[in-house]
């Protein structure tokens, strides 16, 4: 039997929840930029990879 259920790439809002952050924070660990703790941008590169996020390529 075959699953009905779609893949979906995750969203900012996924991996800001996964790591109990904002969106404006996952954009500035992910991005480099910001004033963030090593210990906060860790944790959301850490809930980056551990839903498979990946940024939309445009273009």
């Amino acid at each position: 039997m075959r699953s009905s259920r779609v893949w979906q790439r995750p969203t900012l809002g996924a991996v800001a929840a996964r790591a109990g952050v904002s969106t404006a924070t996952v954009s500035n660990a992910l991005n480099g930029t910001g004033r963030l703790s090593e210990t906060t941008r860790q944790r959301v590169l850490a809930a980056a990879r551990e839903l498979g996020y990946a940024p939309a390529v445009t273009g």
